[in-house]
């Protein structure tokens, strides 16, 4: 019986040394195959600098005869002659001209107004009645509104462009950068010489063809620093004809 009981003694502590081997060797395996299954997304390094991506784009966009364009404000808004404050404007920019929508304010009123630029003609709606007229454009309170020069100064004029990591993972490219606030004459009209807002510039990673503007800071005097301006990009090349309104 002491025998027995000896070898008993002995063999039991090797069974679970035994045993706690095997679940220690089971965990690292299903810990290891979970890691396999799952893999660490690894950045893709670019294969051109930021400087050279901005200037592809400004190539592409050069090239095109029309496209679409909205400008909206997450935050602030952009002050225009005869006390409009604008907050939201969309249009068509083609060759020779432009047809643009706008929302504004006027002190506590909300105003639409519509306008067309063919060649040295300018249309707008009265913003009270809504009613077509022609004037002179120096009169109108988009005159300085140039998409396409706008979009050459901004792609001709970013200073310090590099990559921004994207964690959503689009095929988008994003740009961020700086712009002293003269590029933006074409958008605003008057500006605050002295600002220097900050960019970020979305191209299409295939045509490099510029998406989105988003401009964070002021540009004009009465600008809160806050201000957020975002300009999208659409419908490029899209055949376009434009027709005076009366």
């Amino acid at each position: 019986m002491n025998a027995v009981y000896a070898v008993m003694t002995l063999t039991r502590p090797r069974r679970t040394s035994v045993l706690a081997l095997f679940i220690l060797l089971l965990v690292v395996t299903v810990v290891f195959g979970c890691s396999k299954s799952e893999p660490t997304p690894v950045p893709v390094t670019p294969r051109i600098t930021a400087s050279e991506a901005v200037a592809k784009s400004k190539s592409a966009m050069g090239d095109l005869q029309s496209f679409s364009f909205e400008l909206t404000h997450d935050s602030g808004f952009t002050t225009l002659s005869g006390s409009l404050e604008l907050t939201r404007a969309d249009g068509i920019v083609a060759p020779g001209g432009l047809d643009l929508k706008a929302e504004a304010n006027i002190g506590r009123a909300f105003v639409r107004v519509e306008a067309v630029v063919i060649g040295e003609r300018t249309w707008m709606t009265n913003p009270l009645t809504g009613t077509w007229s022609e004037i002179p454009p120096e009169d109108s309170p988009f005159s300085f509104l140039d998409p396409v020069k706008l979009v050459a100064d901004i792609l001709g004029e970013t200073q310090h462009p590099g990559y921004v990591l994207d964690g959503d993972q689009t095929s988008d490219i994003l740009i961020i950068g700086s712009l002293p606030a003269p590029t933006f004459v074409a958008l605003v009209g008057t500006v605050n010489p002295d600002a220097v807002p900050s960019v970020t510039l979305t191209l299409d990673s295939d045509s490099y063809l510029l998406k989105k503007i988003i401009i964070s800071g002021d540009i004009q005097l009465e600008d809160d620093p806050s201000t957020i301006r975002v300009i999208t990009l659409s419908e490029f090349d899209k055949p376009v004809s434009l027709e005076s309104p009366i």
